[in-house]
This record gives structure tokens, C-alpha cells and sequence, in this order.
């Protein structure tokens, strides 16, 4: 959960893509209220994953792998306003201009997903 800043929600691999790490934050807060305060959790949260992709924390859960590719996901409950989803486009450009190769995506989860 975004809440939980230290912690990295999910972390997978593609049998497809198998050089290619997968860490999914899940992000259930509404974008009504208090959406300064959301989008500073949300930075936290990306910034936390990225230190941990380029410091190389997986290799404690996932010894044996040499990744070259690194994805963050993010699952919204609700779509993110203007804002936030102008956040995470300049999110990206700052990665891309820093040559950090990590794609960041996200997607909006339906109601009652499961």
C-alpha cells in the first residue's frame, strides 16, 4: 500500500521477459481530498522504489537474476487528476534525464477488482 513507504508492494518477473523486474505499488487513495498530501506519499513511494532498483535490493530476494530492464506499476483505485498525472509524466522525463532506464506505467483497477 502507499502508506506503507519502506516497503515494496510486489515485486515479479515475466517468463517472457525474464531480464526484465517488475515492482507494482498499489495506491487505493482517492484523488478528491488532500491531493498535495497524496502526491507527496506517491513521490516518496517512487522515490523509495528507485533507490531500491538502482541500489540493487532485489539481489537478497532474487539472488540468481541479473536484470537489465526495471518497471514500476502503478494500480490507482481512482484515476489520477491533472495534477497527478502531469506529477508522473515529469517523474518519467526526470528518470529518462537522469539515464535511469525505468518505465513507469500505471493503471486504474475496477470497481470490485479482486
Amino acid at each position: 500500500m502507499i502508506y506503507e513507504l519502506d516497503k515494496i508492494d510486489l515485486m515479479t518477473t515475466a517468463k517472457d521477459h525474464v531480464s526484465q523486474l517488475c515492482l507494482e505499488i498499489s495506491d487505493d487513495i482517492q484523488w478528491k481530498h488532500h491531493i498535495e498530501e497524496h502526491l507527496l506519499l506517491l513521490q516518496e513511494k517512487l522515490n523509495n522504489y528507485v533507490t531500491f532498483i538502482l541500489n540493487q535490493g532485489y539481489k537478497s530476494a532474487i539472488p540468481d537474476k541479473v536484470f537489465t530492464d526495471f518497471v514500476i506499476k502503478i494500480y490507482f483505485a481512482c484515476a489520477p487528476d491533472e495534477q497527478a498525472a502531469s506529477f508522473l509524466q515529469q517523474y518519467q522525463e526526470r528518470l529518462e534525464q537522469d539515464g535511469i532506464p525505468i518505465e513507469l506505467c500505471y493503471e486504474i483497477l475496477p470497481p470490485n477488482y479482486e
